[in-house]
């Protein structure tokens, strides 16, 4: 997500996406953007560069979700 983007969402209740998205890279956690829904929002790899982001998988989110002792989701 673009930076500036990223610091004009904020979901309601919660802090902006950006600022989420900082703290997240301050503390070296891998962040992972679905491919499939990226593609269709025209999400490319620079756009994700900004956080050290990569593109996921299914593989990858089951296994994920598979490893955490809590998931949470909006």
């Amino acid at each position: 997500m673009r930076k500036t983007l990223a610091n004009a969402v904020t979901p309601v209740g919660w802090p902006p996406v950006g600022e989420t998205l900082d703290k997240l890279v301050s503390k070296h956690v891998q962040i992972y953007a679905c491919g499939a829904c990226a593609r269709a929002r025209g999400v490319t790899d620079a756009d994700l560069s900004n956080y050290g982001a990569k593109f996921g998988s299914p593989v990858i989110f089951v296994s994920l979700i598979e490893w955490a002792d809590h998931v949470i989701t909006e």
